[in-house]
């Protein structure tokens, strides 16, 4: 290959950098939104919501939970675990 080829395949490769877009979708009509089907997306959305609004407080009071089961443990004489959970091996009889 000549030292042109070259320089043409280079040239060339420069130009098909283009982005690759899919054609637009025109044989299928998308549903028009009523008041009925935007109630049901509105439906779908709270239990979400509901899970992002009290995710800290649940994690606290996990938290809390284990703090108090490891202090129960350490009151008991058993070895403190970090979930608070004896383990059968560490109980004494």
């Amino acid at each position: 290959m000549s030292i042109f080829g070259i320089a043409k395949k280079g040239f060339g490769m420069l130009k098909k950098s283009k982005s690759k877009t899919s054609p637009t979708i025109t044989s299928v009509k998308p549903n028009k939104s009523d008041k009925a089907s935007k109630h049901k997306v509105n439906l779908a959305k709270i239990p979400g919501r509901v899970n992002n609004k009290w995710k800290k407080d649940m994690v606290d009071l996990d938290e809390i939970g284990s703090s108090v089961k490891r202090m129960t443990q350490k009151l008991k004489g058993e070895k403190p675990t970090k979930s608070g959970v004896s383990k059968g091996k560490d109980l004494k009889n």
